[in-house]
C-alpha cells in the first residue's frame, strides 16, 4: 500500500510541478545510465496476462530513447515519446497507444515499481526488473522463411464503398490452378495473421495448407495494416461484402480453380462465412471454428458467465455482471438515438452516479460507450442471429468447437447449428466437439483466456489435420 501511495504522489508531482526533462541533448547525470538497458515485467489483467519489455538506450546525438514491446499484444518497438526522470522518479509517455507509466526507481535492486496507465485511468501495478536477456515467446509452429511456396502481397477494392482491402496470398508450388480458401478472422480489428496473445493463428494455418497444395488468402480487417476503412463502422453485412469481393478476386486469377474456393471462419468470422455462403452459390464449402450458432446476445451472456466462473468469480458477482450486461444490451438494441442511449448507458454503468465521477473516470466510461457500444458494428452484431443465415447455407459445412471453449459454448452453439441445417435441409454438414481444445483451437487444460498466451502451441495439429482432410475431400 505504501508503494502505491508513493507512486500516486509521483503522478501528482509530474502533473503539477515543473520538472527536469533528461531526454534533451547534452545531459550528464547518473539517472539515464541507470535506466539504459532492457526492463521486463508482467501484468495479470484479470483473464489475461501480458508481458511488457521496455528498452532504453542513448543514440548518437546523446538523446535518451526508448521503445515498448508486449509480445502477447503483438506490440513491437512502439516508441516511448517522452522519458522524464526526476530524482528517483520516472515518467514514460507512449502516445501512439495512449499509455503512460509512472514508477519509483530502486537503484540498489535494479527495479522500477510503478503503475501502467491506460487512457488516463490508473489501471495496473507493473514491476519492471532489469535483464540482459531478450524476451521471446516460444512458438514452435511459427513458419520460417524461405517458404516452399510463393507469397504475394495483394489488394482489391470493395466497389460498394471504395474500401481497399489488403492481404497475403500464398500459392503452392506445382501445377495450377489450385483449390483456394479465404481465412476470416474473429471479432476485433484483426490483422491478416489474426495476431493475438503472441500467436499468429492464420499465418500457421496458411503455411500448413499451402504446403499441401491449397492456396490461401488472408486479409487485414478494415482499418488495420494495409486495409482502409474503419472496423467499428462496418457491420456484418459490410464485412461479408468484403469477403464476396475477395472471392471475386480469387475467381479472376488463372492460378486459382474458381470452382474450388472455400471459406474458413474463426469465431465471429464463422458468422461472416455463413452470411457469404448463404448468398454465394460459388462457395464450395465453409469451415467454422469456434463459431456462433445461437444469437450473439445469448453467446455473450454465456461467455461472460463461463469465463468468470473459470476465473473463480463468486456466483453473486456473476449475477450482478449478468444483470448489468442485460441492461446495457437492452439499451443498445432499443434506443436508436445515440445521445439518449449514451445518457442511459452512463446511468446504467454508474448506477446514476456519473456526475460524481472524476473527469478521468468519465472519460473511460464515455470511451466504452461511444467507441464500442454505440458503434454501427456493435449495434448490428448484438441483434444478430447466425441461425437465420445457416438455414440458407447449401454447401458442405464443417463446424468445429472445442470442448473447453469458454467463448462459444460447444453444447449450445453446435445444437443451434444442427437445428438450423436440418431446418434448411442441408444434409452435408459435420459437427465436431474437439476434446481438450479451447476457443483459440489450442490444446489446453482449462480453456481460460489467461492460458492463451501461456500455451506454446498456436493451433492444435488435430485441428489442422481435420481442416485439411475436409478440404481435400470436398475439392476432389
Amino acid at each position: 500500500m505504501k508503494t502505491i501511495i508513493s507512486i500516486i504522489l509521483i503522478i501528482l508531482l509530474f502533473n503539477e510541478v515543473s520538472i527536469c526533462q533528461h531526454n534533451e541533448p547534452g545531459f550528464n547525470t547518473e539517472e539515464p545510465q541507470f535506466i539504459i538497458g532492457n526492463w521486463v515485467g508482467t501484468i495479470n489483467a484479470g483473464v489475461s496476462k501480458f508481458t511488457f519489455v521496455f528498452k532504453f538506450w542513448i543514440d548518437d546525438e546523446k538523446i535518451l530513447k526508448g521503445t515498448l514491446d508486449s509480445p502477447e499484444q503483438d506490440l513491437k518497438d512502439v516508441p516511448v515519446n517522452e522519458i522524464i526522470i526526476k530524482d528517483d522518479s520516472l515518467k514514460l509517455d507512449i502516445r501512439s497507444i495512449q499509455r503512460k507509466y509512472y514508477a519509483v526507481m530502486n537503484k540498489n535492486d535494479t527495479i522500477l515499481n510503478g503503475l501502467y496507465i491506460r487512457n488516463g485511468q490508473i489501471n495496473f501495478p507493473l514491476l519492471l526488473k532489469k535483464t540482459e536477456s531478450e524476451v521471446i515467446l516460444n512458438r514452435p509452429q511459427m513458419p520460417e522463411k524461405p517458404y516452399p511456396y510463393k507469397e504475394e502481397e495483394i489488394s482489391f477494392i470493395n466497389e460498394n464503398d471504395g474500401t481497399r482491402l489488403a492481404g497475403t496470398l500464398t500459392i503452392p508450388d506445382g501445377k495450377a490452378p489450385f483449390p483456394a480458401v479465404i481465412l476470416i478472422s474473429g471479432s476485433g480489428a484483426q490483422d491478416r495473421d489474426e495476431s493475438a496473445f503472441g500467436h499468429k493463428t492464420f499465418l500457421v494455418i496458411a503455411d500448413y495448407l499451402t504446403r499441401i497444395g491449397i492456396a490461401v488468402l488472408r486479409l487485414d480487417d478494415r482499418g488495420v495494416g494495409g486495409s482502409s476503412g474503419d472496423h467499428l463502422k462496418a457491420t456484418s453485412k459490410t464485412n461479408s461484402e468484403d469477403i464476396i469481393y475477395a472471392t471475386g478476386f480469387l475467381r479472376s486469377r488463372k492460378d486459382i480453380n474458381k470452382r474450388k474456393i472455400g471459406l474458413i471462419g474463426h469465431s465471429e468470422g464463422g458468422l461472416i462465412a455463413s452470411i457469404v455462403a448463404s448468398k454465394c452459390p460459388q462457395i464450395k464449402y465453409i469451415i467454422l471454428m469456434g463459431a456462433p450458432g445461437q444469437s450473439i446476445e445469448e453467446n455473450l451472456y454465456q461467455q461472460n458467465e463461463m469465463i468468470r466462473m473459470a476465473e473463480g468469480e463468486s456466483a453473486n458477482m456473476i449475477k450482478q455482471y449478468n444483470s448489468l450486461q442485460k441492461q446495457i444490451f437492452s439499451i443498445t438494441k432499443e434506443e436508436a438515438n445515440d445521445s439518449v442511449a449514451a445518457e442511459k448507458l452512463r446511468s446504467a454503468y454508474t448506477m446514476n452516479r456519473y456526475q460524481l465521477l472524476s473527469p478521468e473516470q468519465k472519460k473511460v466510461i464515455d470511451m466504452r460507450i461511444n467507441d464500442l457500444l454505440l458503434t454501427p458494428y456493435f449495434r448490428d452484431i448484438i441483434k444478430c442471429n447466425p441461425s437465420l443465415f445457416l438455414q440458407k447455407v447449401k454447401c458442405p459445412v464443417l463446424a468445429m468447437t472445442g470442448e473447453k471453449d469458454l467463448q462459444a459454448s460447444p453444447a449450445k452453439n453446435l445444437a443451434a447449428m444442427d437445428e438450423a441445417f436440418k431446418s434448411g435441409k442441408n444434409k452435408n454438414y459435420k459437427l465436431i466437439e474437439l476434446p481438450g481444445i479451447n476457443h483459440m483451437m489450442q490444446t489446453c487444460k482449462k480453456g481460460t483466456i489467461s492460458e492463451y498466451s501461456d500455451i506454446e502451441e498456436t493451433i492444435s495439429p488435430l485441428v489442422l489435420n481435420t481442416i485439411s482432410e475436409w478440404i481435400l475431400t470436398n475439392t476432389k
